[in-house]
């Protein structure tokens, strides 16, 4: 199957919320602390976006139907972006879309003028640290989240960098 990397539509800003919700809550049992955070990211992108620094891309099939996400955005630092809400549907994985997407965010965060690029992940999210760090990231900083998890449980996060 094709797939196309694009810029999002209105709208499919919610499209992105219930991706992070679905997959989260489903695949690693993150409750409304997570689902709530990603939810107020992906919902107030299309008011605070300047196009000149951020985009939300999304995939999608041959239908033109939304099958991933990722997200850059400026930080405080001018010379760094932020990549977030990167995820692909369960059914598409390992079908490139997450290389073409992540494609998307380095082509633009390059032309924007970004020096370096930041995201936070998970130590759960073994394939998408993979993929991180194939591209060249590296961990700059862990720190411990105890509010995500529905069963109490204890979520490293996982801070990385990548030199653009």
């Amino acid at each position: 199957m094709n797939y196309v990397v694009r810029a999002f539509k209105p709208s499919e800003e919610q499209y992105v919320a219930d991706l992070h919700e679905r997959l989260y809550s489903g695949e690693y049992a993150w409750g409304p602390g997570f689902i709530d955070y990603a939810r107020k990211i992906a919902l107030e992108f299309p008011k605070r976006r300047s196009p000149d620094t951020d985009e939300l891309w999304v995939a999608t099939d041959e239908r033109d139907r939304p099958v991933g996400s990722i997200m850059l955005c400026p930080t405080d630092d001018p010379k760094v972006g932020q990549l977030r809400l990167f995820a692909v549907e369960e059914t598409c994985r390992r079908q490139g879309i997450g290389g073409k997407l992540m494609g998307a965010l380095l082509e633009k965060a390059r032309s924007v003028g970004f020096e370096r690029l930041v995201l936070w992940t998970a130590a759960s999210l073994e394939d998408a640290i993979r993929q991180y760090e194939r591209i060249g990231f590296r961990v700059v900083e862990t720190a411990e989240n105890t509010s995500w998890r529905t069963d109490e449980g204890t979520v490293m996060e996982i801070k990385m960098e990548l030199t653009l």
